[in-house]
């Protein structure tokens, strides 16, 4: 590359720098040759994973600006076409890296070194080649951008981002500069085709004979569009395309994958997937927010309860065990929200759960013995399958009575277990727990979700029912015993805080505290005995802990589950029931 002295000098032009899903910047330079990356030290800072470190390199030289890739992971693209050399930018063209989006903006002076010539597409830089750089239009594909740091000092950029579009590839680690072009395009090809559809026909799975109708549409369109494809796969356009117009979008091929426990849209552009306690982002995303709208109709169709046009926050129970939770309209003023649960069916034993390091064997003895005695326990932890898979455990340690379940996020642990619905009204739910307590050794187990459902099971409590097992979502015990106290107030007006607080110690007489550690496994952080009430707080006494001692190879956590060589309370209860343990259990060595 020729040095500065070799170059024109550069009169001051803008650089306008778009970032996917955020603002608009500009920044103005006179330098012949800027660099691009994701670290400081380049001109222009692109503080993104999908940017390399040093990314591209634009060039002033001759009158004309220059691009060229600097074999960076993900690639840059001009105008949807990956470069493989370097590459004249002119007016109006797009460079894609990452995230983001630039256009170089012409000085004002437009005579200053650069001339310009009108075309049926717009007032664009003269396309003479130069030895150095091939012309955007023709430009072979390259590889893909992918996040890189760069130098730089900037004066002025501005970035112009995609709109972000979908495509049923869903590959969680695609290049994002490749990702926003497709976005982009298929961002258009749908609006196209939208354009030409009558209102309210996207808002349900199409038929077979919308199918072919829509399938016509959007080849018509997609023969215009199809120059602007440039090193794009036309079929990934195409099939996120149908996937908006037809079907679920990009989210379609996790709701008939199992082993997806949560589906999330934060906003119609980033999509979060969890599966097997992972979490990782869906690039590419919805392309609108009207497209997710249509997918969030044909969910609630799938529900048999169309989505309301007063309706801003919905509750879905869908097929295969999926519910819908979403937040549109007014609610949302920076777009729609929309959460994806699978109910889950949990099989794990006690003893499976020992053997994963989720609890020790003294703490799985003790919690055995607490469900043989028919003690009331409370399991707190994150809304996800670790607490869902200790509840269906306990669940399964009752070796006698019936246990019958309650809970709106999961299925019963095996198929002879009876269950309620707990999104019946909250007179009609209180009736039909207290009938389900007094069945013959009943056992009540029921995720409490809701004010009405913690409601009705306390009431069933203090009526006198045992064996009840409940969990409760919350990041700590103490704030799970505080929200479920508070709710109670909430559908019981009359009782004071201080009413409630004492209802919830007296119900439960043993609780755990299950958490998620950073290496993705569950663990019991605790298991604590409810004691009363001081002041404002809900007292509880450990009995073990579990401490975390080092991370391995691999990001593992490795810790140990301690005993608070206090006898509990607790142990003279369960004496007197006729489940004695021994006192040693609680004194032991600590165990891994």
């Amino acid at each position: 590359m020729a040095s500065p002295s070799q170059s024109s000098k550069a009169p001051a032009f803008t650089i306008v720098i778009h970032e996917k899903g955020g603002a608009e910047r500009r920044e103005v330079f006179e330098s012949s040759e800027l660099t691009v990356g994701r670290v400081q030290g380049n001109d222009i800072t692109l503080p993104k994973g999908n940017v390399s470190k040093r990314h591209a390199r634009l060039l002033y030289r001759d009158g004309r600006f220059i691009v060229t890739d600097l074999n960076s992971t993900n690639g840059t693209y001009v105008n949807r076409r990956r470069i493989a050399q370097a590459t004249i930018v002119r007016e109006g063209d797009r460079i894609y890296v990452g995230d983001f989006v630039l256009r170089v903006e012409p000085p004002a002076d437009r005579e200053a070194s650069i001339s310009y010539e009108t075309s049926s597409a717009g007032t664009r830089a003269s396309a003479t080649s130069h030895p150095e750089a091939a012309s955007s239009e023709t430009a072979a594909p390259t590889p893909s951008a992918v996040p890189s740091e760069m130098p730089g000092r900037p004066t002025s950029v501005s970035i112009d981002m995609a709109t972000p579009a979908a495509s049923t590839r869903n590959t969680l680690d695609e290049g994002f500069g490749e990702s926003t072009a497709l976005h982009e395009l298929v961002a258009d090809l749908v609006g196209k085709v939208a354009e030409r559809v009558p209102a309210g026909d996207l808002d349900r799975v199409a038929e077979p004979a919308q199918r072919q109708r829509l399938e016509q549409l959007i080849h018509e369109v997609w023969t215009g569009l199809e120059r602007d494809a440039g090193s794009l796969d036309a079929e990934r356009v195409l099939s996120a395309a149908r996937a908006e117009l037809m079907d679920f979008g990009p989210i379609g091929e996790f709701l008939k994958d199992t082993a997806v426990a949560e589906v999330g849209v934060q906003r119609f552009d980033r999509v979060t997937v969890v599966r097997s306690g992972r979490s990782a982002v869906v690039e590419p995303g919805f392309s609108s927010d009207t497209a997710l709208l249509w997918t969030l109709r044909r969910l609630c169709e799938q529900g048999k309860l169309p989505l309301r046009p007063d309706e801003t926050l919905v509750e879905r129970r869908l097929p295969d065990g999926l519910s819908l939770r979403a937040v549109v309209g007014p609610a949302a003023p920076s777009g729609t929200l929309l959460a994806l649960r699978r109910a889950r069916r949990s099989t794990l034993t006690l003893e499976e759960l020992v053997r994963r390091g989720a609890i020790s064997r003294a703490m799985a003895t003790l919690l055995q013995q607490a469900v043989a005695a028919r003690v009331n326990v409370l399991v707190v932890g994150p809304r996800d399958g670790g607490t869902q898979a200790l509840l269906g455990a306990l669940a399964l340690a009752a070796v006698d009575g019936a246990p019958v379940w309650v809970s709106e996020s999961g299925t019963p642990p095996f198929s002879a277990m009876a269950s309620l619905d707990p999104s019946q009204p909250l007179e009609r739910l209180r009736k039909a727990v207290d009938v389900a307590s007094r069945l013959p050794g009943a056992r009540i187990v029921a995720d409490l979700s809701t004010p009405a459902l913690a409601s009705a099971v306390v009431d069933c409590i203090a009526e006198g029912a045992d064996g009840v097992v409940a969990s409760r979502a919350a990041p700590t015990l103490e704030r799970g015993l505080a929200r479920l106290a508070a709710e109670l107030v909430v559908v019981s007006p009359l009782l004071t805080g201080v009413a409630t607080r004492d209802l919830v110690a007296s119900a439960f007489e043993l609780a755990i505290e299950v958490v998620q550690l950073r290496d993705g496994r569950y663990r019991v952080l605790r298991i604590a005995e409810i004691v009363g009430v001081s002041g404002d707080t809900i007292q509880a006494n450990d009995i073990f802990t579990f401490v975390v001692d080092r991370t391995v190879a691999g990001g593992a956590l490795e810790g140990t589950f301690t005993p608070s060589g206090n006898v509990p309370r607790l142990a003279e209860t369960l004496k007197a029931r006729g489940t004695p343990l021994e006192t040693a259990l609680f004194t032991r060595p600590p165990s891994r």
